[in-house]
């Protein structure tokens, strides 16, 4: 096993992949907000991502994020994207992807400390 097969490394990439498919989707929800008939669209991966890990199985081949259409109501256009809830989600998303990446740094830290002491 080398240094760099390691679950959390995997675990923290699946994360981000997941991450970044939903703030694209987040993104083309805002610019679709006043677009007819225009269905929102959730990512979820978290799911998946905690079961793998429980499962000792590699996130990176059975992690998938899944992409959802609201079925909620729309307004008097058609669409249902309520752009305050996408503008906390859209927050929530990069505040996540950010705790990620420097997770991922942290670790590659650790790593080349470890590959230096030796």
């Amino acid at each position: 096993m080398s240094l760099l097969d390691d679950v959390s490394i995997d675990a923290l990439h699946s994360a981000l992949d997941g991450l970044s498919q939903r703030q694209q989707a987040i993104s083309d929800d805002i610019a679709n907000v006043n677009t007819p008939f225009y269905r929102s669209r959730s990512v979820d991966f978290e799911g998946q991502l905690k079961q793998a890990l429980a499962n000792g199985d590699d996130p990176m081949e059975t992690v998938t994020p899944t992409v959802e259409y609201s079925g909620a109501a729309g307004n008097s256009i058609g669409s249902n994207v309520d752009l305050g809830a996408e503008s906390v989600a859209s927050v929530k998303t990069e505040m996540s992807y950010e705790l990620a990446l420097r997770a991922t740094g942290d670790r590659f830290t650790l790593l080349r400390a470890a590959i230096r002491s030796n």
